[in-house]
């Protein structure tokens, strides 16, 4: 997706939400302070550097396979934090090299989620968490009603069943078929509010899944879809708009 390549644009379209999640995900992994953390996959920095702040690190290790967000994850992040480019499915460290290992709104992006779990698994000592959290597609996605006013205008084809890679049971099924122990699953509300539909659509320009969809689209239809998803989103009477999401998490102790 071109928008993981585009840090400025990621935050502007994303980095809201994936703190919201975020800091609800740390508060239910509830692990203490001092621990060797691993964040695998993570792009631009932004669960890292929560993950800095409120997990209290004696270090913190980030990989992602993108150069370009690994360059604003240098800019956001203290130097005491180490960037690693390369690959989640075979992870450049020794057995054993942490406490704990994370991955934030990833997993459905890798071609092996499986392996992805079990290099996590090896790379974290007996005893340590290993945790993982992703929307809930399609319907809790923090922009579903912009996929759902592009079917409505025909634009996407139909997707009333939901992502099956990540429900809560299969997640669980994930952790459990690498071999992990005392897998828990938690879901999460998370909401935020735009000034206006203005905002909002302007959001969405920044998202290379939807805003390279509408900018291709006719001048007409484009109008139809804007005028369809401002029918859709819940405004308030002095014009904001609220809108809420849903994360699903997994988490399981190393055996």
């Amino acid at each position: 997706m071109a928008q993981f390549n585009d840090p400025a644009a990621y935050e502007r379209y994303m980095g809201g939400w994936s703190r919201a999640a975020g800091e609800q995900f740390l508060d239910w992994l509830g692990q203490p302070h001092g621990l060797r953390w691993l964040d695998n996959g993570c792009g631009s920095g932004i669960f890292s550097e929560l993950l800095w702040q409120h997990a209290a690190p004696s270090a913190l290790h980030c990989l992602d396979i993108s150069e370009e967000l690994l360059e604003r994850a240098r800019q956001r992040l203290p130097q005491a934090i180490t960037l690693h480019h390369g690959d989640a499915n075979a992870l450049p460290f020794a057995a054993g090299s942490f406490d704990a290992a994370a991955m934030a709104l990833v997993i459905v992006f890798l071609a092996d989620a499986l392996q992805a779990v079990r290099e996590m698994q090896r790379v974290v000592r007996s005893g340590g968490v290993i945790a993982t959290y992703i929307w809930d597609l399609p319907h809790g996605f923090p922009y579903a009603d912009a996929f759902a006013a592009l079917r409505d205008c025909g634009v996407l084809p139909d997707r009333a069943a939901p992502d099956e890679a990540t429900a809560l049971p299969q997640l669980r099924a994930l952790w459990e078929n690498a071999g992990l122990q005392q897998v828990e699953t938690r879901a999460f509300t998370v909401g935020r509010a735009y000034p206006d539909f203005a905002a909002y659509w302007h959001a969405l320009q920044d998202s290379a899944s939807i805003g390279e969809r509408l900018a291709a689209l006719p001048v007409a239809t484009r109008a139809a879809v804007r005028a369809a998803l401002q029918e859709r989103l819940p405004t308030a009477p002095d014009g904001s708009i609220n809108v809420t999401a849903r994360a699903h998490a997994v988490k399981g102790i190393r055996a």
